[in-house]
């Protein structure tokens, strides 16, 4: 049946011991209330075994019935009713701390998986799918919390039922304890040897929904992309193709689990009936009254049926394994950027940069993105960094953000080495409008304000005027406090970069870095933005990346990247005298209009 599915299965099992010492880490904050709860369910089960116990003494009084023992039945029946009581109480307090427990975990994991995707790197970010990583966060959120329920209302309450059975028949007669601990045992081992089979299926499964997450939100994501192209059908073919898949591995999962099954009832089944058959031999005997013999037979009931259930929860509880130990993993994702604990903080900052033999490569790829690069950014001058897609500018910026770190060399800001400062504190004198603007889904206003969120609506319309954006913010529906849609569906890609503008000119940074800002504008919005950009451009530093050469002639500096290396450097009119120069190359082929 495996070759018939041709996959191919992790067939590592699930190390219950890790998976219960990791659930434990994740729920950290609960760790005292979980302890409360589970010493309310021992209180709880304890006084189950009250009522039966009571019973018993009432049928051994009945079946040798004097006159004198009604006072003993009333006083037993008061008793059921006042341990029933207790009971009731006991249940309430467990039920009311076992909620407020699944609230808190919630809360917490959801606020600390949020925490966590905002803190670490964009190395990460950029490498792994969103649906992915949303998928992992809700899936094991939810299972987790699945589990916990499990765990307070079948689970702790079944074992400390189990455990207590089998000492109570030891008491009762060894002989009930040793039957009962012979097939407890044996329908255990069935269960986790039932795991271990469908462990790699169960796997196997849950990568298939990570798949389907992942395609679902890359389609949805790109759905401009999918309709121009018209491969409407080709996303829910390929996205259908996912789920046969899943379902075909969720059925042959699904079907062992049924032939284990019809084990663990006949292991059961063998149980009761040994119990009861003993127990009636031995009240046939005269070794046991009527009244222990339904008391060993309750109790047993009871706790052989559990077991079953149990397991049911247990197969549940494996299956959410798989969703909780990405959750784990995800939890304990490294960051690639790691802040100084005892970082410098930025009160005053020149702006100078300095790049000392930067080499740089990506994760995903075999050529170095910075090849022993080194140049000086002077303190509140205008630096443009030019050449050809794929030399290395825009990993100059992120290097200079600090989104990465170099291979080896060093990033120096105001002459120290960038990993010496404080992460949060450097950036917030910095700003940056890249090639693509990212719009939240939510007002023009909230947009441009997100870089100062305590600005006054007077401070956020200059911005906007600067950048040339007030003229379209205006004409909007609710002008300002009109929704843009998520990632600005609803404005057009040269409104979307002016909006970015305007929020990096609101944060009034002391480094400005633009990555092809102007790209999107027609002519007319371009010179507006050259007049803002020599206007913005005082007292601070200023870092273009640029293609169109026109928009660089005024800069103080000029560096030209190749393939990863300084091909040269120094102003507009130095670097256009240089015959068989890269940038006299370029400013050629623009002038000539082959290149734009």
């Amino acid at each position: 049946m495996k070759e018939k599915l041709n996959l191919k299965l992790d067939k590592r099992p699930v190390k219950m011991r890790q998976f219960w010492r990791r659930l434990w880490r994740l729920i950290a904050p609960t760790h005292k209330q979980i302890i409360y709860l589970f010493i309310l369910i021992a209180a709880y089960e304890i006084f189950k075994f009250v009522g039966p116990y009571l019973l018993k003494k009432i049928i051994d009084l009945i079946t040798d019935f004097k006159p004198e023992h009604i006072k003993n039945i009333l006083f037993f029946i008061f008793l059921i009713l006042i341990f029933d009581l207790v009971v009731a109480i006991i249940d309430y307090f467990a039920d009311k701390e076992s909620f407020k427990i699944l609230a808190e975990v919630e809360r917490y994991l959801s606020v600390n998986a949020q925490e966590k995707m905002v803190r670490l790197g964009l190395a990460y970010h950029e490498r792994e799918n969103t649906g992915n990583k949303i998928f992992k966060i809700r899936r094991g959120i939810d299972k987790i919390i699945e589990l916990l329920m499990n765990s307070f209302f079948e689970v702790g309450p079944t074992v400390i039922q189990v455990i207590l059975t089998a000492i109570i028949m030891f008491f009762v007669d060894w002989r009930f304890g040793l039957i009962f601990s012979l097939f407890a045992p044996l329908f255990a081992w069935l269960t986790a040897k039932l795991n271990l089979e469908i462990s790699p299926l169960r796997k196997f499964r849950h990568d298939r929904y990570e798949e389907a997450a992942g395609k679902m939100a890359q389609t949805i994501i790109n759905i401009n992309t999918v309709k121009s192209f018209v491969h409407e059908e080709r996303e829910i073919k390929e996205y259908g193709a996912i789920e046969q898949k899943t379902k075909r591995v969720a059925l042959f999962e699904h079907f062992k689990m049924l032939k284990f099954n019809f084990s663990r009832i006949m292991v059961i089944t063998l149980g009761r009936i040994s119990i009861i058959l003993f127990g009636v031999y031995l009240a046939w005997q005269g070794s046991i009254t009527v009244g222990s013999l339904v008391f060993i037979i309750t109790i047993s009931e009871k706790a052989l049926i559990s077991l079953f259930r149990i397991s049911r929860l247990y197969d549940r509880i494996m299956d959410s394994s798989e969703a909780i130990d990405l959750l784990y993993k995800l939890n304990r994702e490294a960051p690639d950027i790691v802040n100084p604990e005892q970082g410098l903080k930025v009160k005053g900052l020149k702006g100078a940069v300095e790049f000392k033999q930067v080499d740089f490569i990506y994760r995903h790829s075999k050529v170095k993105a910075l090849d022993r690069v080194s140049f000086k950014i002077n303190a509140g001058g205008f630096t443009a960094l030019v050449g050809p897609s794929g030399g290395g500018k825009t990993t100059v910026a992120r290097l200079i953000y600090r989104h990465y770190d170099p291979a080896s060399g060093a990033v120096l800001l105001d002459g120290k080495n960038l990993t010496e400062y404080d992460l949060y504190g450097f950036r917030k004198f910095m700003a940056i409008v890249p090639q693509e603007v990212e719009i939240f889904d939510s007002s023009a206003k909230d947009n441009i304000a997100y870089a100062r969120p305590d600005a006054s609506f007077r401070e956020i319309t200059a911005a906007a005027k600067i950048a040339n954006a007030a003229e379209f913010i205006e004409k909007l529906a609710q002008g300002y406090n009109t929704l843009v849609g998520e990632r600005g569906i609803k404005l057009s890609g040269g409104q979307r970069q002016r909006l970015g503008i305007a929020r990096a000119v609101l944060a009034n940074p002391k480094i400005l870095i633009f990555d092809e800002a102007t790209s999107n504008l027609d002519s007319y919005s371009e010179k507006l933005i050259q007049e803002a950009l020599s206007k913005i451009s005082r007292g601070r530093t200023v870092i273009v990346i640029a293609h169109r050469l026109s928009t660089i002639q005024q800069a103080d500096k000029i560096i030209v990247l190749e393939n990863g290396q300084v091909a040269e450097q120094g102003s507009h009119h130095e670097l256009a005298k240089i015959n068989g120069g890269l940038y006299k190359k370029l400013l050629n082929l623009q002038r000539l209009g082959d290149i734009k």
